[in-house]
């Protein structure tokens, strides 16, 4: 076995001795790292703001 699998299965073990609910908080937070991670090495284009223009009041 490789180092990543032993780490996946005592990874997998510990998970699946774990109540619940603590599971899936934990598998929601996995959720959002993934997403985070994800796009942070993307970058984001500049954006102008338009303002419109107002009337002026005479």
């Amino acid at each position: 076995m490789t180092a990543f699998t032993n780490v996946a299965a005592t990874m997998r073990d510990r998970l699946s001795s774990l109540p619940q609910d603590e599971r899936e908080e934990i598998e929601e937070a996995s959720a959002v790292l993934r997403k985070v991670r994800a796009t942070r090495d993307h970058k984001l284009l500049p954006l102008t703001v338009i303002r419109k223009e107002t009337p002026d009041a005479c």
